[in-house]
């Protein structure tokens, strides 16, 4: 570690924080270098002399959210045909594609694929992870070939999800990533992640996915399916039996098939489930509106089976444990990272104040204990030499982020000679 940035000692006070269990309480939070140091109640005061010291009166201190499936590469805007309109997804018969494979045969012959293709990776990936970073995530499980993710890890921004292994799907349409179904299973040694897509449709080959994939092996407790559609009772038995996990994309769900895997099922045979995003072309690609959306088909369908404090463990324990990251991320304790999103409790009931959060409405977002994202008052928190950060109003409000957005965006203009709205980039140049 540079030495720049050794002992030094952060303290949050008068903050309220989300401990693991899920409780609220007021306490001041000590920061040393990129990770939590202590937890203090009330009253209690550090011992050793303090570099950098916030007052968070009326801020809450939530974990970081994890992303558990995204594709950051495809952040750009597409109107799939059909989507227009909002989608009813849990009352309404139709669906706007049968298969996933049919959804992509459509984007592939869009304006947006074109434009897409003109610019460089390096561009959709920036693209993404600001996308992830203005809606509170501090770690991404970003589901694509190794061979181009690994560029990007590595970055003071955000985390993206090291140690996995994956397939595409198993559908003879799959994409060919990785090294092949078997071998990728094989290689994780029933302990690091194999993440694949199942069920992303209602065709008859997609519905017999996961008798696929245990015929290969490679259904196990280690292994974590991209929404699962299609699940009947048996299936769900078969991946309740293995122990495997499901990450859920309730937006992507509702714009593409206009349906929702089977939730409930999941629920009673004690699957575990983590939120995602999905690419940002189906839908804006946005954590918060992913819990929104989460939270009312709970309401709506599951009778509120879906409590509050279960969705937000679906952002931040469930897939910490579910891509082997937990002893460093996913809750607030001493030892693990300092991922942190803070916000004012602007309706004094910290759960309703979490569920409308936007970009705009995000106090700060700490990654490995620096600022990366925030209102222009917690500067002092910035990790990187304040040269490093571009004043912005998001949803006109005055904040700071790591990076050069409008340089990217002036890029992606000049690319295309056109300008191109992102609905996850709500900025403007600070004043």
């Amino acid at each position: 570690m540079n030495s720049e940035y050794v002992n030094v000692l952060k303290l949050l006070r008068n903050g309220r924080i989300l401990d693991p269990q899920m409780r609220i309480a007021p306490g001041d939070l000590l920061i040393e270098n990129d990770s939590i140091l202590q937890i203090f109640a009330p009253g209690e005061k550090p011992t050793r002399n303090i570099d950098i010291d916030i007052d968070l009166r009326g801020y809450l201190i939530f974990p970081g959210l994890l992303n558990a499936h995204d594709h950051l590469v495809d952040s750009f805007p597409y109107e799939s045909p059909g989507t227009h309109e909002s989608p009813d997804s849990h009352q309404s018969p139709e669906r706007a594609c049968q298969t996933w494979h049919e959804w992509e045969a459509e984007f592939k012959k869009s304006k947006a694929r074109e434009q897409m293709q003109k610019l460089s990776a390096a561009d959709l990936y920036s693209l993404g992870i600001y996308r992830n970073i203005l809606s509170g995530v501090t770690l991404v499980s970003d589901h694509f070939p190794r061979e181009i993710a690994t560029t990007f890890m590595g970055m003071p921004q955000i985390t993206l999800l090291e140690n996995y292994f994956l397939a595409h799907s198993v559908s003879a349409q799959r994409h060919e990533w990785g090294q092949g179904i078997q071998k990728e299973f094989s290689q994780s040694r029933g302990l690091l992640p194999f993440i694949v897509h199942l069920g992303e449709g209602f065709s008859q080959e997609l519905i017999e996915e996961c008798e696929n994939l245990n015929r290969l092996g490679a259904l196990g407790e280690n292994t974590v399916l991209i929404n699962a559609l299609n699940l009947g009772p048996t299936q769900i038995e078969m991946v309740a039996s293995r122990k495997a996990s499901v990450v859920w994309c309730p937006c992507s769900c509702a714009a593409v098939f206009r349906s929702q895997p089977p939730i409930e099922r999941f629920l009673d045979s004690n699957i575990r489930i983590a939120i995602g995003t999905d690419r940002a072309l189906a839908s804006p690609g946005i954590l918060f509106d992913n819990l929104r959306e989460a939270r009312r088909f709970s309401r709506e369908k599951l009778n509120g089976r879906l409590t509050d404090e279960a969705l937000i463990r679906m952002a931040t324990s469930i897939p910490a444990e579910m891509l082997g990251v937990d002893k460093a991320s996913g809750s607030l304790a001493p030892g693990k990272l300092a991922n942190l999103l803070v916000f004012e409790d602007t309706l004094q009931n910290p759960m309703e104040s979490f569920f409308s959060l936007k970009t705009g409405t995000i106090g700060m977002v700490l990654h490995k204990g620096g600022l990366v994202y925030g209102d222009e008052r917690f500067r002092s928190l910035c990790t990187l030499d304040s040269s490093q950060y571009t004043e912005i109003l998001a949803d006109d409000r005055p904040k700071i982020l790591m990076g050069r957005p409008f340089q990217l965006l002036d890029r992606i203009e000049n690319k295309l000679e056109q300008v191109v709205c992102f609905p996850f980039l709500p900025l403007a140049p600070g004043k």
